[in-house]
């Protein structure tokens, strides 16, 4: 698979005034040290309680070979509809990079020190899944486990739902991938009651919306959120978040689970491994540079128990 860095508008298959827009946010996001290389975001802890999240969560069910119980994800499309239902979208320029890094996501893999792939559910981790669902109970039951580079979290979640004695951190470059994406994975796998086949727009409303998003002028922002409003959203399942349920919610999740985001040159230091140490890290798809090594190896060395191992 090839990894792009310097890509152009060609590369992506986007539209010019697309293409411009999103040349422009991402060079916002791109900082550089004296070196020229991209500065490394430092690692921070997450919080999960003050996630923020939707009225109704739309996901789509994965299909794991060997694996029962479904595993859900939640769609992008439900990303783009939850940041445009925000009323800081046009002031919010943490919003904005999470546009961008969305519409990255369907036409190229990563940029390195900006976006690190995490809203795209890498084929590597349903592999993983299928791997850890082919050990003996005794191997992943009781453990404490770092996923890193976790994205969807696809693992992560395969470990807290087969067992409730599982504690499962999790880890991604982006904190936009871990508030958008991985905690609400986990919600709708772990806490929220999620329905399947849902009926989401008939076809009828999806053709009118498709129609009166072709008129409008992608360069007004307030025009570009009534098109993400409108625009049709399917999915395989849904689940409804009450709002007064909301903390309790996400205290299940914080109760089993950290959530860290950042460079892996600080992550140990972030895990708090001297209150103790790991059983298990999982990573899938994680390493594609040679200098991101040292980092990730230390990572390791500081965290995981002996004599456990590294999948």
């Amino acid at each position: 698979m090839a990894f792009k860095f310097n890509f152009t508008s060609d590369d992506l298959d986007l539209e010019n005034e697309e293409s411009q827009q999103l040349q422009t946010s991402l060079h916002d996001l791109h900082l550089e040290d004296n070196s020229g290389q991209p500065q490394k975001l430092p690692s921070r802890e997450y919080d999960i309680l003050s996630s923020p999240l939707p009225p109704v969560i739309q996901a789509d069910l994965l299909q794991i070979q060997n694996v029962e119980k479904p595993i859900y994800k939640r769609t992008l499309a439900d990303v783009r509809f939850q940041i445009a239902q925000q009323d800081t979208l046009l002031e919010n320029e943490t919003e904005r990079e999470v546009l961008s890094m969305l519409s990255l996501s369907g036409n190229s893999d990563l940029i390195k020190g900006v976006y690190e792939g995490g809203f795209k559910t890498w084929e590597c981790s349903i592999d993983m899944v299928e791997y850890l669902s082919s050990l003996p109970e005794e191997q992943i039951s009781n453990k404490k486990v770092l996923e890193i580079g976790c994205g969807s979290s696809i693992p992560a979640i395969y470990l807290l739902t087969i067992n409730k004695t599982n504690r499962v951190d999790i880890q991604d470059y982006n904190e936009q991938v871990i508030r958008y994406v991985s905690v609400p994975n986990i919600l709708l796998n772990c806490v929220l009651n999620v329905q399947e086949n849902p009926a989401v727009n008939n076809e009828e409303q999806g053709k009118e919306s498709s129609s009166e998003s072709e008129d409008e002028d992608e360069d007004d922002d307030d025009d570009e959120e009534k098109r993400i409003e409108e625009d049709p959203v399917t999915c395989d399942a849904e689940a409804e978040i009450i709002a007064d349920q909301v903390p309790a919610m996400l205290q299940q999740v914080s109760a089993r689970t950290r959530a860290f985001f950042g460079d892996w040159s600080t992550l140990p230091e972030q895990l708090g491994v001297d209150q103790g140490k790991y059983d298990l890290i999982v990573t899938t798809e994680t390493v594609y540079a040679e200098h991101s090594l040292p980092d990730l190896i230390r990572v390791i060395q500081k965290s995981l128990r002996k004599p456990d191992g590294v999948w």
